[in-house]
């Protein structure tokens, strides 16, 4: 499924999903772990720290996904997410929802991290009806499952500990994108925290 196009670009975004920040299986990337929430773009609100960065730099996003993802070159901008949950209570991510926010205010909701492979390779989606004979299939980098065990998965953040994972957008990096998270809620009351808007790192 296709995105919005939004002040001269076009935006989808790819959820949550499993992350065991373990090496890239099946990939040509070295093991690599995300740093804390104050390493990059951050906000806190009532003792909840989120951190934000967009992977547009050729280098950073290969050292994650591998040179053979190129997820720039089909204009997919990964955007790492931590957060960390300083409180004394579990966070529950249930309800959470992340969208990124265009210069002009418009907001672009999550979609499914394994349409990425056909986005990038327009016409690819697979058949409903088989062919009677085989034809030559040539292997996508995209589909190999790496960009869903990288993508955010978390559904609670226990008291103390932390969650991290990518979100997948496509669009191109511009300085003044935001991240908007909203819909964390406390455990077991049910209070719900206020929401996050935090704008991207600096783009080098």
């Amino acid at each position: 499924m296709r995105g919005m196009r939004v002040a001269g670009f076009v935006f989808l975004s790819i959820p949550f999903a499993v992350l065991p920040w373990l090496a890239a299986g099946g990939s040509d990337a070295a093991p690599w772990h995300p740093g804390k929430a104050t390493d990059y773009s951050n906000q806190a609100n009532e003792k909840v720290v989120i951190g934000v960065k967009e992977f547009s730099n050729p280098d950073e996003a290969a050292a994650v996904f591998g040179p053979k993802i190129d997820l720039n070159k089909y204009g997919f901008l990964p955007v790492l997410v931590v957060i960390e949950n300083h409180r004394s209570q579990t966070l529950d991510l249930q309800a959470l929802e992340v969208e990124l926010v265009a210069p002009n205010g418009n907001h672009v909701k999550p979609v499914p991290p394994d349409e990425i492979p056909y986005i990038a390779k327009p016409g690819q989606r697979p058949s409903m009806q088989k062919l009677p004979f085989p034809t030559p299939k040539k292997k996508n980098p995209m589909a190999g499952g790496s960009l869903s065990e990288r993508a955010f998965a978390a559904k609670v953040i226990p008291a103390g500990d932390s969650a991290s994972g990518f979100f997948y957008f496509e669009a191109h990096p511009d300085p003044d994108l935001k991240l908007y998270l909203s819909g964390f809620k406390e455990m077991p009351s049910g209070h719900e925290l206020f929401y996050f808007e935090i704008g991207m790192s600096p783009i080098r």
